[in-house]
C-alpha cells in the first residue's frame, strides 16, 4: 500500500480561515459596543473628577551680553565666547538646580500654600496606613521647604527650543496665578544668578589685585631708592640726556676739533702769504694782509705817490729829481707793505702755535677723562640692572593698577552684563492645559472599542484553532486507512480512437458539496481488499513539442519554426487562463523526455509572452543544468538559492535576456541541500513578491523530481512535457494537480522528430 508521499504533494491549505474569524468577530458586535460604551463612561467620569491644570511659560535667551563699552580698557583681541548646545544644556542644569529652586520657594513663600505642602491639609487615614505598611515615607519627617521643593520639581519643565539658544521655562499648577508667578520668578532668579556668577570672580580678582598692588608699591619704592643711591655713590650723575662724564667727553672732542681747525687755518694763511711774497713780491691778493689797518694806510700812500708820479711824468723825464724822489717814495712804501705782511705772517704763525698747544692740552684732558669714564662703565652696568628691576616693577604696577580700576568699575552687580535675558514673561493662562475633555473622551472610547475588537478577534481565533485541531486528527486517521489509488496508463492508440476531445483548457472546479465521509476502521481489524477503480481515459495533449537533445550550440533553437509553432499554442492557452482565471504564474517540467525540453519551452514561452508593455519574469529552478543562462547570454552569478540563504541581495540575482525584454532569475551558486530546502520553503513568497511587479511569471522546473509537485503548487498553472510512453503517469499527475487545488494544468506531448510532430498535429486537428 502506498503512503501519502507517493502522491504529488499539494500546497498546504491555510490553517485558519481568516474570513471565518472576521465573520465571528462581526457576530460579537454587541460585546465590542458594550466595551466601547463602558470606556466612554469611564472617560467621562475621569474627565469630570480630574482637577484642571494650568500651564504658563517664560522664555530666556542665552547670549553673551557684554559689549566693548562695558570694559574700562577695550581690548581688540577680546571676542565674546560662542554659545553652543553644550552651554545651553549647562544652563538648563543651572535653572533646574536646587539652589535656584530654594530662592524661588523663598521669594514666593510656596511652603505656605496647600498645593506645595500637603501637611497643611493633614496626612489623612490613607496616608497614615501607607506609612504604617511601609509603602511610603513619613511626610512629617520632612521640612515644609522640602515638601515645597518636591512639588516644585514635579511640575517644572525646562527645555531648549529647537535650533536656538532659547530656554523655555514651563510650570504647571492648579492655580493659574501660581503657574505664571513661579515661571517668572525662576526666570528672574536665573538672570540675577548669571550676574552674580560674573560678579563674584570680579570681586575676588579685585581683592587679589589690591594685595598685589600694595606689595608692588613698596617694592618699586625700594628699587628706585637703590638706583639713586648707587648713582650718587658711583658719581654717575645724569645730565640733560646723558651722564656728566659722557657730556664732558663730548665737549672736549668739540674743543679739540675747533683748536685743530684754528691751527691748521692759521698755518695755511701764513704759508699762503709767504708764497705770495716769494713768487710775486706783493701781497695784493692776501686777504689777511689787506685787512690790516697799517697796510691799508700804506696802500693809500702808495696810491697817492703813484698819482703824483703820473702827474710829474707829464712834465718831467724819468731822471728828473722830482721823478726820482717820487719813485724812491713808492719803493719805500712797498718796503713798508712787505714788512707789514711779514708781521701778519708772524702773527698767523703765533696763532697756529697757540692752537696746537691748546689741542695738545685738550687731548691730554680727554685721555684722562676717558680713563675715568672707563672705570665708571662697570658701575653703570650695575646701575642699569637696578634700573631694569625698578622698570619691571613699575610696568607691573601700572598693569595691576589698570586691572584694579576695571575691576572696581565692574564691582557693582548692576554693572554685570550677565549671560541671559528674559525675552518672554509668563502670562496668567485663561484656560487649563489639562485635561482636554473632548479629545480625552474620544481617545479613551476609541481605545475601548479597539480593546473590544481585539478581544473578540482573539476569542474567535482560539475557537477556530480548537476546531482546526480536531479536524486534522480525523483527516490523518482517515488517510491512514484509505488504500492508494494509482491510475493505469492508457496507450496512445486508445487516445486516437476516443470521441471528440474536450476543450484545450482543463480546470478543476470545487465541488458544491463536500464528499461523504469514508467509514473509519479500527487498527485491529483486517484491511479490506482493494478493488481497482475503473480505468479513466488519458488527458488530451495540448500541443506536440518537438523533442530535442542537448547540443554544443543551441543559440538559435528558440527560433526554429516547429519550436515557435508549439510555443504559440502554449501561449494561447496561457492567455486564455490569464483572462479567465487571472493566472500569472505558470510552471513547466518534463517527465521522461530530454532534460532540455522544459528549459527551451519555458524560455520560448517567456519570450513570446513578453509583448511590448508587458513585463515577464523567467525563474530558473533547474539546479543540474543551468542552460537558460547561456541561451539568454547572461553571465553566471548569484540567484534565488543565494537570495533565500541571505548571501546575495535581490538586485544582484536578476539578469536581462540579450534577445528579449524578459528578466531572468537564476538559480545561483549554492547547490547544497540546505539551499534547496530554503528555496522550497520560500519560493512561494518570492513568486508572490515578483507577481506584484511583473505581469507574468514562467517557472522552469527542468526534469521532474520528487519535489517538483511542491513547486508546481507554488504556481497557479502547470505544463507537463512528456513523451507518449509516459501519458498514463502524466494524466494521473494532471488530475492530481487539479484535484489538489491547482487552477489549470495541461499535458504537452514530446515527439522525436519535427515530421512526427506535424503528423500528430494533423491527427489532433
Amino acid at each position: 500500500m502506498k503512503t501519502r508521499d507517493d502522491y504529488p504533494s499539494s500546497p498546504s491549505q491555510a490553517a485558519i480561515n481568516i474570513m471565518d474569524v472576521m465573520r465571528g468577530v462581526g457576530r460579537r458586535k454587541l460585546m465590542i459596543l458594550g466595551i466601547g460604551v463602558l470606556a466612554f463612561a469611564v472617560a467621562t467620569g475621569v474627565v469630570t473628577t480630574m482637577k484642571p491644570i494650568y500651564t504658563s511659560k517664560a522664555q530666556v535667551l542665552i547670549a553673551n551680553l557684554e559689549t566693548p563699552f562695558d570694559r574700562v580698557q577695550q581690548a581688540d583681541n577680546q571676542r565674546p565666547e560662542a554659545i553652543d548646545d553644550r552651554v545651553v544644556a549647562s544652563q538648563i542644569s543651572v535653572i533646574t538646580s536646587e539652589d535656584l529652586a530654594r530662592r524661588v520657594v523663598a521669594a514666593l513663600a510656596l511652603e505656605d500654600k496647600p498645593e506645595f505642602n500637603s501637611l497643611l491639609k493633614g496626612q489623612g487615614t490613607i496616608g497614615k496606613l501607607k506609612v504604617m505598611l511601609g509603602f511610603g515615607s513619613d511626610p512629617r519627617l520632612k521640612t515644609p521647604e522640602q515638601h515645597a521643593l518636591e512639588c516644585y520639581f514635579d511640575k517644572l519643565n525646562v527645555y531648549q527650543l529647537p535650533d536656538s539658544n532659547v530656554i523655555g521655562i514651563e510650570y504647571n499648577a492648579l492655580d493659574p496665578t501660581v503657574a505664571a508667578g513661579v515661571a517668572n520668578a525662576l526666570a528672574d532668579v536665573y538672570v540675577t544668578w548669571t550676574r552674580e556668577a560674573q560678579s563674584q570672580p570680579t570681586e575676588r580678582a579685585r581683592d587679589w589685585l589690591f594685595g598685589q598692588i600694595e606689595g608692588l608699591r613698596k617694592k618699586l619704592a625700594a628699587s628706585e631708592e637703590a638706583v639713586e643711591k648707587f648713582r650718587a655713590q658711583a658719581g654717575l650723575l645724569q645730565g640733560a640726556t646723558v651722564t656728566l662724564g659722557e657730556q664732558e667727553i663730548s665737549e672736549l672732542n668739540t674743543q679739540i676739533t675747533v683748536a685743530k681747525s684754528a691751527s691748521l687755518d692759521a698755518r695755511a694763511k701764513a704759508d699762503a702769504i709767504r708764497n705770495l711774497l716769494e713768487t710775486r713780491g706783493s701781497v695784493d691778493s692776501a686777504t689777511d694782509v689787506l685787512n690790516s689797518a697799517a697796510v691799508q694806510r700804506l696802500k693809500e700812500q702808495r696810491t697817492e705817490a703813484m698819482r703824483r708820479m703820473s702827474e710829474l711824468s707829464v712834465t718831467y723825464l724819468s731822471n728828473h729829481p722830482k721823478m726820482e724822489a717820487v719813485v724812491t717814495e713808492i719803493a719805500g712804501i712797498d718796503q713798508q707793505i712787505r714788512a707789514e705782511a711779514l708781521k701778519v705772517v708772524s702773527s698767523l704763525d703765533e696763532q697756529a702755535r697757540i692752537a696746537e698747544s691748546r689741542e695738545k692740552s685738550l687731548l691730554a684732558s680727554l685721555e684722562a677723562l676717558k680713563n675715568q669714564e672707563g672705570n665708571a662703565n662697570l658701575d653703570d652696568v650695575k646701575l642699569k640692572a637696578l634700573e631694569r628691576e625698578a622698570g619691571a616693577d613699575r610696568v607691573l604696577l601700572e598693569a595691576l593698577l589698570s586691572r584694579y580700576a576695571e575691576a572696581s568699575a565692574r564691582q557693582d552687580l548692576a554693572s554685570q552684563p550677565g549671560l541671559a535675558t528674559i525675552i518672554q514673561n509668563a502670562s496668567v493662562p485663561a484656560a487649563p492645559s489639562f485635561p482636554k475633555p473632548g479629545p480625552m473622551v474620544l481617545l479613551i472610547t476609541l481605545a475601548g472599542l479597539a480593546m473590544g475588537l481585539g478581544l473578540a478577534f482573539l476569542i474567535e481565533l482560539m475557537a477556530a484553532a480548537s476546531r482546526l485541531g480536531d479536524g486534522h486528527s480525523m483527516e490523518d486517521e482517515e488517510f491512514r486507512n484509505e488504500p492508494a489509488l494509482v491510475p493505469a496508463a492508457v496507450p496512445l492508440a486508445d487516445l486516437q480512437q476516443a470521441p471528440a476531445a474536450p476543450p484545450a483548457m482543463t480546470v478543476a472546479m470545487p465541488p458544491s458539496q463536500p464528499p461523504p465521509p469514508q467509514p473509519r476502521q479500527d487498527a485491529v481489524q483486517k484491511p479490506v481488499e482493494w478493488v481497482p477503480p475503473p480505468v479513466e481515459a488519458p488527458v488530451r495533449p495540448l500541443v506536440v513539442w518537438p523533442g530535442m537533445a542537448r547540443q554544443q550550440d543551441m543559440t538559435g533553437v528558440t527560433d526554429r519554426a516547429d519550436v515557435r509553432t508549439a510555443a504559440r499554442s502554449m501561449l494561447q492557452w496561457v492567455q486564455a487562463i490569464s483572462v479567465d482565471l487571472n493566472v500569472k504564474k505558470v510552471g513547466l517540467t518534463s517527465i521522461g523526455g530530454s532534460p532540455v525540453d522544459a528549459c527551451i519551452a519555458a524560455l520560448t514561452l517567456a519570450r513570446m509572452t513578453a509583448t511590448p508593455g508587458r513585463r515577464v519574469m523567467l525563474v530558473d529552478l533547474e539546479r543540474s543544468q543551468p542552460l537558460i543562462e547561456r541561451l539568454c547570454g547572461i553571465k553566471a552569478g548569484p540567484g534565488i538559492a543565494d537570495l533565500v540563504t541571505g548571501t546575495a541581495e535581490f538586485t544582484k540575482v536578476i539578469g536581462r535576456d540579450m534577445r528579449s525584454p524578459i528578466h531572468v532569475l537564476r538559480y545561483g551558486f549554492d547547490h547544497s541541500p540546505r539551499a534547496a530546502t530554503f528555496v522550497m520553503e520560500r519560493i512561494e513568497s518570492v513568486l508572490s513578491a515578483l507577481a506584484q511587479t511583473y505581469d507574468f511569471i514562467v517557472v522552469n522546473l527542468g526534469e521532474a523530481e520528487d519535489s517538483t509537485p511542491v513547486y508546481l503548487h507554488k504556481c497557479e498553472a502547470a505544463l507537463l512535457l512528456a513523451p507518449e510512453s509516459q501519458i498514463g503517469e502524466v494524466s494521473a499527475a494532471v488530475r492530481t494537480l487539479l484535484d489538489t487545488g491547482l487552477a489549470a494544468a495541461q499535458y504537452v506531448m514530446i515527439v522525436s522528430a519535427p515530421e512526427a510532430a506535424e503528423d500528430r498535429l494533423a491527427v489532433n486537428a
